[in-house]
């Protein structure tokens, strides 16, 4: 199928057309400063926690032996992967995204996120875009899934 370019419109979108895949590795230092690095708001009184992102030997004992980014970083990727396509409007005049975790995306992972169209539509005058939407690390073991949904100009 046909890779989408910047701007796609929503008449050029078909389903089974492909986002552009994303290539992101993750680092201790991203995991540890996420309101930096992914776009995850830090409210100004926050004390730093020790949790299974941030903190090593908190993490060794914990459910993943190691620390792991936290979902909504992983989030925050496939959003830029959706932004590398449509505005930011496409995505938040209606859009959506929902992502679920299936294995730790931990420090040293090397992570491809790819998409494709899955529907289109027409809703009381808006036009719908729906993306499912899939990440795999180095070792072709599947990080996560999400569904997006867009609302792309004509």
């Amino acid at each position: 199928m046909t890779q989408l370019k910047l701007n796609a419109s929503f008449d050029s979108i078909s389903v089974g057309d492909e986002l552009p895949p994303f290539e992101i590795g993750e680092t201790q230092a991203t995991m540890d400063q996420p309101a930096t690095n992914s776009r995850v708001p830090k409210a100004e009184d926050a004390k730093p926690r020790k949790n299974i992102h941030n903190d090593p030997d908190f993490a060794k004992a914990g459910l993943f032996g190691a620390t792991a980014n936290a979902g909504v970083m992983t989030m925050a990727y496939v959003n830029q992967m959706l932004e590398a396509v449509f505005s930011a409007e496409s995505f938040y005049n209606g859009g959506s995204l929902t992502y679920k975790g299936i294995n730790p995306f931990r420090d040293g992972d090397v992570v491809v996120f790819t998409g494709e169209v899955t529907a289109k539509r027409v809703e009381s005058g808006k036009n719908y875009v729906d993306f499912a939407i899939k990440g795999i690390d180095q070792s072709g073991r599947m990080v996560g899934v999400a569904e997006a949904t867009v609302v792309p100009g004509h």
